[in-house]
């Protein structure tokens, strides 16, 4: 997709008035990234459909600005023009400030950018999904019913308490770069803080990774009995989506059955 991507970043910069003569491909996967050099500009183009139709990208960039108004550590929406969302054939286009790539994320550092994101949403007033419970519906349903579906189901189901607010919604931190600058609130929702936090402590988990246990740690007072009730039901929008994968990610069969395994073994009924 990545031609064609290309191809729509820079027509719609162009009709607002701004050249790309060497735009770059940044990143390939679900979507396509791309820096409009020599713009401070990155283009994030998607198909709209099925990840990100134009709602809900325009859901992303209003969630990141309002943060970014409050001078959260997020990567804000470009001002050089209209960020979006833009369509352009099959493509829905946005625009993001581009952030020059250098240095080491400091975990630390994230996980008191994450609470300061926290405090600048606290009065987003827009709507948002509660949690990922329709996500993790929906992607469930595309599947053939099995053990591994009805767990994820049930896991998925379920509502922690806490109070609700505004969220990253997937805040390991593959969604923080050096800076610390989040980013990536394409599937932000509503729900206790500690969901946002769920994500880490699973991250710190599966992968034994100290990086974000540090983050947990540096993110300051939580409720460490709410972010195990949040564990689940974060976990069974992760997995749900690994499931769907496996047809063109076999190799992912081994990763997710030990992980579906320790779920099944730790939090079901």
């Amino acid at each position: 997709m990545s031609e064609s991507a290309v191809a729509a970043a820079v027509a719609v910069a162009a009709e607002h008035g701004l050249r790309a003569d060497d735009p770059v491909v940044l990143c390939d996967a679900w979507h396509v990234l791309v820096h409009l050099r020599p713009l401070p500009v990155v283009a994030r183009v998607s198909s709209g459909r099925p990840l990100q139709p134009a709602e809900r990208v325009a859901l992303e960039l209003d969630v990141a600005a309002h943060a970014a108004r409050a001078g959260a550590a997020v990567v804000p929406p470009s001002d050089l023009l209209e960020p979006g969302p833009h369509r352009h054939g099959a493509h829905v286009v946005a625009f993001w400030r581009y952030v020059e790539p250098g240095g080491e994320l400091d975990p630390a550092a994230a996980g008191r950018g994450l609470r300061e994101i926290h405090e600048a949403l606290a009065d987003y007033g827009g709507e948002l999904p509660e949690l990922h419970r329709n996500d993790t519906e929906s992607l469930l349903d595309s599947l053939e019913p099995s053990a591994d579906v009805e767990l994820l189901r049930e896991l998925g189901e379920r509502r922690p308490g806490g109070v609700p607010q505004a969220l990253h919604g997937d805040a390991h931190l593959g969604n923080c770069l050096p800076g610390p600058l989040w980013h990536d609130f394409e599937t932000a929702c509503r729900g206790p803080r500690e969901f946002d936090l769920a994500a880490l402590a699973l991250s710190a988990r599966e992968r034994e990774d100290p990086s974000s246990l540090a983050a947990l740690e540096a993110y300051g007072d939580h409720d460490a009995e709410l972010v195990e009730e949040c564990v689940p039901v974060y976990a069974a929008w992760i997995y749900a989506s690994f499931l769907v994968a496996l047809p063109r990610r076999p190799e992912l069969r081994p990763i997710l059955d030990e992980r579906l395994r320790l779920l099944r073994d730790t939090y079901a009924a």
